[in-house]
């Protein structure tokens, strides 16, 4: 038997492996409602029409071959001008366009890190930055958020992990899974402490327009000349385009990187190029009409508001009011002597709705956390939280411990 590598042993991507029991379930006749995945586009938020013509104008055009490993021009240009309008000193030379947001996280990690090396993850946080940490042998060291402080991060927890293996600090800002958006204040303080240990800030920035109450200060843009700062941004959840797999990393104070800068240039040489045609939708994307936000933006306020107001009206459940992205991380304060897994695998067989269960994203799997997807129609989200409200209430009842 051909045997796999030790590192994929080390890692489990929860939001896509937690499908497997789902299919277990649809086998067997029973419909399942699919909350795991952030996909607006099969929940009716289409793709903006202005950036389907650009990539069928880009395919009739006859742009089709390969692309510059960095990216085309245009699409390096609009990055850059839009930074400029953010209050970012930015170059298109600093810009690199990636397949998704993810490509563009591995290769800055890949460039970076020896093994043994640490970078600190928040936590809750995306699962991606542990699967590329255990897949270079480099070790993810886990920061706390404060569910009771609305998710901010303990920059006391982050001083205190530094220590001289430590490379870079990711921040996720609005954050997956929390919906979370890191004050202003908060962020200045983990700059500051960044700089003094002379350590790179990966802003993880996906989801920095779609801000409810409270908008997202892009973290590039508070950082003077000593601190080196990569950006991660994507065209998915914004520009609901997720399926396209188009994003960049924007390099801020790139006279503090020049080593790390080299290193990324091979590493988006040796992979050859993101997609050409879906490029030639970024300038539409970022220079382009934003109204569309508005109407979604609506709509997402909707069914936050309301997975709000069920989920803490549920006796046994609390949550906080995400403030950004369309995630949220609820909370069942009782599990008996079950895991967060055990508790989404019940709920899964018992109801047909499918979470995803908070050690998935680095909780303590005996906190209770779970995340909800609140993408789908009012009628949908009110009969999922029907039947969330009657199995927590039987649960508790039973005083269900474990998953039979």
């Amino acid at each position: 038997m051909i045997k796999a590598a030790n590192r994929t042993k080390n890692f489990t991507y929860a939001i896509r492996n937690i499908v497997s029991e789902a299919k277990k379930i649809e086998a067997e006749g029973k419909k399942v409602t699919y909350l795991n995945i952030g996909d607006p586009v099969p929940y009716g938020f289409n793709t903006p029409p202005h950036l389907v013509e650009a990539v069928e104008k880009a395919l009739r055009d006859g742009h089709n071959g390969y692309a510059p490993s960095p990216g085309i021009p245009q699409a390096r240009e609009a990055v850059a001008r839009e930074a400029l309008r953010r209050g970012i000193k930015m170059s298109p030379d600093d810009v690199i366009i990636t397949s998704g947001a993810s490509e563009a996280a591995d290769i800055v990690l890949s460039s970076m890190l020896e093994p043994g090396d640490e970078v600190l993850v928040p936590s809750p946080g995306y699962p991606l930055y542990t699967a590329i940490l255990a897949k270079l042998g480099a070790k993810e060291v886990s920061y706390k958020l404060d569910p009771k402080n609305n998710w901010q991060p303990s920059v006391d927890d982050i001083r205190a992990l530094i220590n001289n293996r430590t490379r870079a600090i990711v921040i996720i800002n609005p954050n997956n899974p929390t919906g979370a958006i890191y004050s202003k204040e908060n962020l200045l303080e983990v700059l500051s402490v960044a700089n003094q240990a002379g350590l790179v800030i990966l802003a993880d920035e996906v989801y920095w327009r779609m801000a409810y109450e409270t908008v997202a200060p892009p973290i590039a843009s508070l950082v003077d000349e000593s601190v080196p700062v990569i950006t991660f941004e994507s065209m998915s959840k914004i520009y609901l385009a997720p399926g396209w797999r188009v994003g960049w990393m924007k390099i801020s104070n790139p006279h503090l990187m020049t080593d790390l800068r080299v290193g990324i240039n091979k590493m988006a040489d040796a992979r050859l190029c993101s997609a050409r045609p879906p490029q030639h939708a970024v300038a539409a994307a970022l220079d382009g009409d934003h109204t569309y936000l508005e109407d979604v933006m609506n709509r997402f306020r909707a069914r936050r508001d309301l997975s709000h107001q069920r989920i803490n009206a549920i006796e046994g459940m609390n949550c906080t009011l995400p403030q950004g992205a369309f995630y949220l991380m609820a909370q069942m304060q009782q599990l008996g002597d079950a895991t967060d897994e055990q508790f989404v695998v019940s709920l899964l067989r018992e109801t047909g709705v499918l979470f995803v269960h908070g050690s998935g994203f680095g909780m303590d799997p005996q906190e209770g956390y779970f995340r909800i997807v609140y993408l789908p129609e009012l009628d949908v989200l009110n009969d999922v939280y029907d039947r969330l409200a009657e199995f927590v209430y039987n649960w508790q009842k039973h005083s269900k411990g474990a998953v039979g």
